[in-house]
């Protein structure tokens, strides 16, 4: 499958243009799926430390309005997060893939939820119920992991051994003056035998900016790509039967020989 990674800007004065040019781009490299990163069509609301309802209940609106255009215009399947109100009426970021004007069944909502400048998270929405097994799309295995849960390798490891073949992760992260979330992506495919790729913002936000960097990385934890300012999307071939044969090979393995003798006493 063709998957590409996107360096975004939600404001909408940028929208129309980057859309065009993504769109250029998806065709040239006839992508199949686009990742985009947590909560792409508004401002990152969790910069204010003040939950705003009216902000949310426009964000959501915006998400489901605005992927069924992105989309068409795309002509590729979507991936990312959104905000949305789960059956109790509370607030949550919750994973998406969408295609056709429909959204898939995917189960897993951020669970990992930041508080600190910039990051008000906790404030703005509740921790979720994150997927266990992966989403079963055109012939894919898919996973998700929303921006911090990256660092949660338990439960990357979780969806890997429940058959996934490539972890998506969705991020809205500032520039931190280094490549941890590129070093993050690449051990967390090395400790799973997944592809990871991770899309990210890349816009100026109040006392900071969101850093780009978008990125992909094979099982084995060899970089695919890596996005620039002069070069803001990828797209690169994932496949299923390579993922299923990292698992059986170092330092999967290991783990894995340590999980079934602990289950056998």
């Amino acid at each position: 499958m063709r998957i590409t990674i996107a360096d975004w800007d939600p404001r909408p004065q940028a929208r129309a243009a980057q859309a065009d040019a993504l769109a250029a781009h998806a065709a040239a490299e006839q992508s199949e799926l686009v990742l985009l990163p947590e909560m792409p069509l508004s401002d990152w609301l969790a910069i204010s430390p003040e939950r705003d309802a009216a902000l949310w209940d426009q964000s959501v609106h915006d998400h489901e309005s605005g992927l069924d255009e992105l989309g068409e215009q795309l002509g590729t399947g979507l991936a990312g997060s959104r905000p949305v109100l789960n059956a109790g009426g509370q607030p949550r970021n919750r994973a998406f893939l969408w295609q056709d004007s429909r959204f898939a069944d995917v189960r897993h909502e951020k669970a990992a939820l930041p508080e600190e400048d910039g990051y008000w998270e906790s404030r703005w929405y509740g921790a979720g119920a994150q997927q266990s097994a992966p989403l079963d799309w055109n012939g894919l295995r898919i996973g998700f992991a929303i921006c911090t849960e990256l660092w949660d390798p338990a439960h990357g490891c979780r969806l890997s051994q429940a058959g996934a073949e490539v972890l998506l992760v969705p991020r809205a992260t500032p520039d931190l003056g280094s490549d941890i979330w590129v070093s993050g992506a690449r051990a967390l495919a090395v400790r799973t035998g997944c592809y990871v790729l991770s899309s990210n913002f890349a816009y100026p936000a109040g006392s900071f900016a969101f850093e780009g960097r978008s990125v992909a990385v094979d099982p084995d934890g060899e970089l695919l790509a890596v996005t620039t300012e002069e070069q803001p999307y990828a797209t690169v071939s994932v496949s299923a039967g390579a993922a299923r044969d990292a698992k059986s090979t170092y330092p999967r393995y290991v783990f894995d020989k340590i999980k079934k003798q602990k289950g056998a006493t």
